[in-house]
């Protein structure tokens, strides 16, 4: 495993916890062996975050998974949690706009956050590089005008578009985005006129042309599904939902627009 990179005894004391390896002799031993360093990186995460981005990154998880299930009592109860534990000002923004949304209470925000927002957003060079900006702006979708959204994520797109070597992690942000949009855009049930300047065929080309990766496929699925709703085509988006239960993917349909 040393490689000749590092000597046997000190790879030794690096494995007993005697000694540290430098970044760069790491990185080389991992490429030597073709590991891949995403993975790498997750397994390091846990051990070298402080104990409030643990706490934060366990909230942030268990509000995804509440808000998969639908259940409006874990909801509740996990945006409480965020309230009381966590230090992230973003995190609790997305907490509450996703419940305002889920309660039908958008219009009870306070319009100062949507004018924080706004500036927030407005901002190219941060929101759309910062993976937090990015979860955040997922979450408060809901929050904007029709024209105001297809504008910002005409925004998103070009950029995603002028990324042209982006990590399956990037890119995979770029597809939740987008797919959340389409729901989005099925359920305010848009004019002629909003359609045409929604920019939807745009993005379902972006998704359907992603990368062919197996990580990647339930994606297209949903995007096919939604492309068929936005369509019109209701017994084409069925059979899409009834093939997913044959094959045991209820769960995952249950957050799909109908």
């Amino acid at each position: 495993m040393a490689a000749d990179i590092v000597t046997r005894p000190f790879y030794a004391k690096v494995e007993a916890g005697k000694s540290r390896i430098s970044a760069d002799k790491l990185a080389k031993i991992l490429f030597e062996y073709d590991v891949d360093v995403a993975y790498f990186y997750q397994l390091l995460r846990p051990t070298y975050i402080s104990k409030q981005k643990k706490i934060e990154s366990n909230l942030n998880s268990k509000m995804e998974q509440a808000f998969n299930r639908g259940k409006i009592d874990e909801i509740e109860s996990c945006y409480q949690e965020i309230l009381s534990q966590s230090h992230s000002k973003i995190l609790k923004l997305r907490a509450m706009i996703s419940v305002a949304n889920l309660k039908d209470e958008l219009k009870q925000v306070d319009p100062q956050i949507k004018a924080d927002l706004l500036v927030e957003f407005n901002d190219e060079q941060n929101w759309m590089t910062n993976p937090e900006s990015l979860r955040l702006f997922t979450n408060t979708m809901p929050l904007w005008h029709q024209e105001s959204l297809a504008f910002f994520i005409n925004r998103l797109l070009a950029r995603a578009k002028n990324n042209k070597n982006p990590s399956e992690l990037e890119q995979e942000r770029y597809l939740r985005i987008f797919e959340n949009y389409l729901s989005i855009c099925y359920d305010r049930k848009l004019t002629p006129k909003q359609f045409q300047t929604a920019h939807i065929k745009e993005i379902i080309d972006f998704i359907m042309d992603s990368k062919p990766t197996i990580h990647f496929l339930l994606y297209k699925i949903a995007c096919l599904y939604l492309k068929n709703l936005l369509s019109g085509n209701r017994e084409g988006a069925q059979n899409i939902r009834n093939e997913m239960k044959k094959y045991g993917y209820e769960d995952l349909i249950q957050t799909w627009p109908k």
